[in-house]
């Protein structure tokens, strides 16, 4: 007989069982990564947890904090770094790790990210690697007023490079398609007496890779701190 509305089974909590913080960010995670951004709504999760969408309200007080909170359960894995670096690591090295573990998180998690890479969270997670970032940057012995800026700007760098990357990964797969060919359909189809540079370049420009540009990004930054701090 075929499946309808009514007779569909739910998956989720077995009978019996209690509807945790954990369990709901898990459940969250789960879905927005396999059905995208879209399907995260209280409705929908409800439905996969087989519970009524107002039993979220308990723990989280609208989706907006609960899109929060499972953006912070993500970064915990960058919190999980910081906690087992080396402190003896020299500066440079703790920071590129983390940059590099920032840039993986967004390709394990594009659409969570994309949702939450240039939020503020405050949680717990977060807390974390802003203490990490500017403890690290104020062992160099740079006056607080540039141990701030620095924070910021490696913050917002690795957090807005790896949030373009998961906001493009997290599209539809024809519009990944279309950007990904933007500089072959586009650039290198215009007329070369008015795109003379665009068009010099057009292979170039369709070769270089999100990679690159990050690591440029992060190095690039990093060697200005090494020759304020001498």
């Amino acid at each position: 007989m075929p499946e309808t509305k009514k007779t569909r089974k739910r998956p989720g909590r077995q009978p019996g069982t209690t509807l945790t913080r954990e369990a709901i960010l898990d459940r969250a995670l789960e879905l927005v990564e396999r059905d995208g951004v879209a399907a995260l709504s209280m409705r929908r999760l409800g439905e996969e947890l087989g519970v009524d969408a107002t039993a979220f309200y308990r723990h989280f007080r609208d989706k907006d904090a609960l899109v929060l909170a499972a953006y912070d359960r993500v970064t915990d894995e960058l919190a999980d770094l910081v906690r087992e670096l080396d402190p003896s690591l020299p500066w440079r090295t703790r920071l590129e790790r983390l940059a590099e573990a920032g840039w993986a998180l967004s390709e394990r998690y594009p659409a969570m990210y994309s949702l939450g890479w240039a939020r503020i969270t405050g949680g717990p997670a977060e807390r974390e690697i802003v203490e990490f970032i500017l403890g690290t940057l104020a062992s160099t012995g740079l006056a607080a007023d540039r141990a701030v800026l620095y924070y910021r700007t490696f913050a917002d760098l690795t957090l807005s490079l790896s949030g373009m990357r998961a906001t493009v990964a997290a599209l539809d797969p024809a519009l990944r398609e279309k950007d990904a060919n933007a500089w072959t359909n586009i650039y290198a189809a215009l007329p070369q007496s008015e795109y003379p540079a665009a068009i010099a370049h057009a292979a170039e420009l369709q070769r270089v890779t999100e990679t690159e540009i990050y690591e440029l990004a992060i190095q690039a930054l990093l060697d200005r701190v090494e020759r304020e701090i001498g």
